[in-house]
């Protein structure tokens, strides 16, 4: 049994759906193998030093930072917006980054990861990164049944007008 202590500052809160019990888990475990995965991949195996040598660090530089940036954004707009703003009651929030896609702090995570599979330019790190997709579609998949239990018509007609985990370039 949980302590007062132990609790999530959110679990109480009655305008949000919850969570994976073990998602929080999930990830730092997905973090820490992925980046086993590049100093492995850099330091012992040597798999991607062809990619590493196509792909002059200058011009990984350039990729990453923007990648960096953007996933920045859209992890503090959406955790902005679900932690910081509070509602009297559980709604579908349509608004900021959520009028783009369901799940912009998921999508935050992976364009971090993506971010560093260009920095490493590692193929062990990209494969590790299909997992961790997979992963967070899980982690979707289950957050989108709470929700749908929970709101119901109102979040499936959400459903069908925002996509999941990847933004459209171009909103109507």
């Amino acid at each position: 049994m949980r302590t007062e202590h132990s609790r999530k500052n959110h679990e109480h809160r009655s305008d949000l759906a919850g969570e994976y019990r073990w998602g929080d888990l999930g990830q730092i475990i997905a973090v820490i193998i992925f980046f086993i995965g590049i100093l492995l991949d850099v330091f012992v195996f040597h798999v991607s030093e062809t990619l590493q040598q196509l792909f002059p660090f200058y011009l990984r530089m350039l990729l990453f930072i923007p990648l960096v940036l953007l996933a920045g954004y859209y992890a503090e707009r959406s955790h902005k917006k679900i932690f910081q703003e509070k509602r009297e009651k559980l709604m579908v929030i349509q608004t900021g980054v959520y009028a783009r896609l369901r799940h912009p702090m998921y999508f935050g995570a992976l364009l971090l990861y993506l971010s560093f599979v260009v920095l490493s330019a590692s193929i062990l790190a990209l494969i590790i990164f299909i997992g961790v997709i997979f992963f967070y579609y899980y982690l979707c998949r289950y957050e989108e049944q709470l929700l749908l239990e929970k709101l119901g018509f109102e979040y499936q007609k959400y459903m069908k007008k925002v996509p999941m985990l990847f933004p459209k370039i171009w909103m109507k």
